[in-house]
């Protein structure tokens, strides 16, 4: 067991140095596609042997995005593997696969508000600077449209916390991404790996509902009497905004969930009415995911939802007895 232990480590850091080297040839160009390949060879071999087996498979491929490329490379190739590790380890032991999402998501968050931090620093990008630019850009946009805007909205401030939101919600887009790619592939590969839960069938803890909506009064309350001390405004605007984009994402899969009961003939375009609900009634869809998150109304949907399964299922057993 041992012997192929070690040679299934050299093969995936083989796959994962011939990844390391591609990106060096073309001078970086597909890097941002690697991103989301880097995590899988350490995903398939932490899945099948542990994450605690996986570290010196991680050292050797932190040794190898050393020698194969600049310090940029090497920080996205040694945390996406990281990633690759953790996301592994958890599939080795089980743990729920939505769990799992959130775990994937929160590291692919926090490695991406480090990336502009560290690397940020080190070429020279400003975040003062960008802001700066921005905030002129939109007072001349809100000035030529003669748009009327809350001039907390404006402040440096405002837009550093809007910018640093930007970017962990980025993050966890890619994280999503990044967990999607990696089951598909190693499903394809014949990997054993848990089946992922639907969405629909997570009941997020009932308190992170009643937290989201005081988050959002607290933010009402600073973009209409600021608060003296600026650490305190900008902490209750960022906590804010996380409230309300917590609650915009259970109220479109509140709604989403609620169409495929109701309206289940209507496909796709279930999903493009959720997105026009999202901008043009974006207080209905935060109360829906109000409602979904601490009211029964969760746990009546996945109930109808079952009883819609049940009755899929019994039309497709008479369908193929009358075939």
């Amino acid at each position: 067991m041992k012997p192929l232990k070690i040679t299934t480590g050299a093969m995936i850091t083989a796959i994962f140095g011939v990844m390391l080297l591609l990106n060096r040839q073309t001078g970086g160009f597909f890097q941002e596609v690697f991103l989301f390949l880097y995590p899988i060879p350490m995903v398939a071999y932490a899945a099948q042997y542990g994450w605690k087996s996986g570290i010196p498979a991680f050292a050797a491929m932190s040794l190898l995005s050393v020698l194969l490329g600049n310090f940029t490379a090497v920080f996205y190739a040694v945390t996406q593997a990281f990633i690759g590790l953790i996301f592994g380890g958890c599939l080795y032991h089980k743990v729920d696969m939505t769990k799992t999402l959130f775990v994937v998501m929160l590291l692919s968050a926090v490695v991406n508000v480090f990336d502009i931090a560290v690397l940020g620093a080190l070429t020279g990008f400003d975040l003062n600077h960008e802001v700066e630019e921005m905030q002129r850009m939109m007072n001349s946009l809100f000035e030529q449209s003669g748009m009327v805007v809350p001039e907390t909205m404006l402040t440096t401030g405002y837009l550093k916390q809007i910018f640093a939101v930007s970017m962990i919600v980025l993050g966890g887009v890619q994280g999503f991404l990044v967990y999607e790619v990696s089951l598909m592939i190693l499903r394809r590969l014949r990997f054993p790996v848990q089946k992922p839960k639907s969405v629909f069938l997570y009941a997020p803890p009932k308190w992170t509902g009643y937290g989201a909506i005081l988050a959002m009064i607290l933010y009402s309350i600073g973009m209409t009497r600021p608060f003296e001390q600026d650490m305190l405004q900008n902490a209750v605007l960022t906590i804010g905004t996380f409230g309300y984009i917590y609650l915009i994402c259970f109220g479109f899969i509140a709604i989403l969930l609620t169409l495929r009961i109701y309206c289940p003939r209507i496909g796709f375009f279930r999903f493009v009415l959720c997105v026009v609900v999202l901008f043009l009634f974006p207080l209905l869809e935060m109360a829906a995911g109000f409602l979904y998150i601490v009211s029964r109304y969760h746990q009546y949907l996945i109930e109808q939802y079952s009883m819609m399964g049940e009755i899929d299922k019994r039309e497709n057993m008479v369908q193929k007895a009358q075939q």
